[in-house]
């Protein structure tokens, strides 16, 4: 038997008047909490404290994403003193009197990226007060028993808004906690395990504060597509992206408007599909050894239209289009069998980032771990260096986001996966700190490579990286089996394992019979 706990609702206090009196200040009044509020029903406890760092709006202007990201935050708790995990919604309502467009107003909570209240993913909620003229959900989150969650809230005009647009205009806003019904998603119950298991499971220190497996043999098996497959972990921030998304299309605002942040469960197939290149041309194109950017890659369009939809393919498995049959139907189950309609329901269209090191200040054989996860973030590409030869004559724009639904690890992925060794000087930390081609000496092989569980000895593993090389603009970051990660020119064959992150609405079902072991692996529902 469940047991059902019903939350109280809060509406914070937190009044946000907007005026304009003369031309040097948009925003001329303010209006503050002045009290702690705290309401408790059962054992579920909401706190907001009114510090020094409450919402002030005096003298405000409309501003830049930059600057808004700088402002003094608006900080409050929620704590739960139940036995039971407890979900709940943080929702914005706009009062009544407020006669600010939805386009000019610009909401952060915690370390999400801003949007703009008109965001369509940003879901209606049901009004509290009597006064308010719409409510919009800002997040859905959870908190286990006994723990508290820290929240925090900036709210400014977008640099879109002008005089004439957002001069004399007010805004009136409250925020509203209320209960959300229901169990932990998957990537929340991982997060959940966080606590309890130091020695396998980590947050990876990153801007993002994304949750690892880590170690040589952590319990992270999950069964998907009939199959094992591995948890790499919970990553935060992710932009999840309906169907109809255009890729092609896709800026910084647009991204940020039409897909929603959240964060989500990421997952690998324990085993190889097979061998294949990366990519392969025509000998015409880079000498015919491919081109080594993500979005048009051979591997890419195998993995996203012939695996996904299992169905058989063309794939190339050397130099000069030389094909390789895929066959990636779902008569048996094989190593080779593409993602089943289940499994199709439980994936994610989310955008990857693409991009790579810079090449001239750090080179691919001095990037340690954290370096690379910042490098695949960036804004350069596998071309930046190639400008004329035999073997970067290609003609293809580079893209540093791509919109998709398979793709590959990141080199970061493998060097995350480390927990590092009892060796002194050794340790997670070195390994990090240490590049990840040189991982094949002796003590960081021992240390480093072999304490971490994506490691294979037996094949080298294709990552979705590309690398800049002055000479050529078909090369690609690789995990080879010789522990470190270097680089292979994208005709070349190495080991492919599809790479997905789970909706997130999707549930991890964990009871005695599936505790992520190999033997009891994790189940997955929506």
């Amino acid at each position: 038997n469940k047991k059902v706990v019903i939350l109280g609702i809060l509406a914070v206090c937190l009044s946000i008047s907007i005026g304009i009196g003369f031309s040097y200040a948009v925003w001329s009044q303010t209006e503050k909490q002045t009290n702690p509020n705290l309401v408790q029903s059962g054992c579920f406890e909401i706190q907001l404290t009114d510090e020094e760092n409450v919402i002030d709006l005096k003298n405000q202007f409309p501003i830049t994403d930059d600057d808004g990201k700088k402002l003094t935050p608006y900080t409050f708790n929620v704590k739960n003193n139940c036995s039971v995990y407890a979900s709940y919604a943080i929702n914005l309502e706009i009062l009544a009197g407020s006669d600010m467009e939805d386009k000019y107003i610009k909401v952060m909570l915690d370390d999400n990226e801003p949007v703009r209240f008109d965001n369509p993913n940003l879901q209606g909620a049901t009004t509290v007060e009597t006064n308010s003229i719409k409510s919009k959900t800002l997040a859905v989150s959870g908190v286990d028993a006994y723990k508290s969650n820290s929240h925090s809230l900036r709210m400014w005009l977008d640099e879109s808004g002008t005089n004439e647009t957002v001069g004399g205009k007010t805004l009136n806003s409250k925020i509203v906690i209320s209960a959300v019904a229901g169990e932990p998603n998957g990537a929340q119950y991982v997060e959940l395990l966080l606590a309890d298991n130091p020695n396998t499971m980590v947050e990876d220190g990153t801007k993002d504060n994304n949750i690892r497996y880590i170690g040589a043999s952590p319990n992270n098996y999950v069964k998907f597509n009939g199959e094992d497959w591995r948890i790499i972990g919970v990553f935060n921030h992710m932009w999840e992206c309906p169907e109809d998304t255009d890729v092609k299309k896709i800026t910084t605002e647009s991204y940020a408007q039409e897909c929603k942040q959240v964060k989500l469960l990421k997952i690998i197939k324990d085993t190889s599909l097979d061998t294949y290149s990366w990519d392969s041309t025509d000998s015409n194109v880079n000498n015919g050894s491919g081109v080594n950017e993500w979005s048009t890659s051979a591997i890419q369009k195998a993995l996203n239209e012939a695996y996904y939809n299992s169905t058989k393919g063309t794939c190339y498995g050397n130099t000069n289009l030389s094909t390789k049959i895929c066959d990636f139907t779902e008569t048996t189950h094989n190593p080779t069998k593409g993602l089943d309609e289940t499994a199709r329901s439980l994936v994610a269209r989310v955008m990857w980032n693409t991009g790579t090191i810079d090449g001239t200040i750090k080179k691919y054989s001095n990037t340690n771990t954290k370096e690379m996860y910042t490098a695949e973030r960036s804004d350069n590409n596998g071309k930046s260096l190639c400008t004329s030869g035999d073997y970067c004559n290609d003609k293809t724009p580079r893209a540093t986001k791509w919109i998709g639904k398979v793709g590959l690890m990141y080199p970061s992925d493998y060097g995350y996966a480390t927990s590092g060794g009892t060796t002194a000087g050794y340790d997670r930390e070195a390994c990090l700190n240490y590049k990840l081609n040189g991982w094949n000496g002796d003590s960081y092989q021992t240390n480093c490579a072999q304490n971490g569980w994506l490691f294979n000895s037996s094949q080298s593993q294709w990552t979705m990286t590309p690398v800049p090389l002055s000479p050529y603009a078909n090369s690609v970051f690789g995990v080879s089996h010789s522990w470190f990660v270097g680089y292979s020119y994208a005709d070349h064959a190495n080991a492919v394992r599809p790479v997905v992150y789970l909706k997130s609405g999707v549930k991890i079902v964990y009871d005695e019979t599936h505790d992520g072991t190999s033997e009891h692996p994790y189940e997955l529902s929506l």
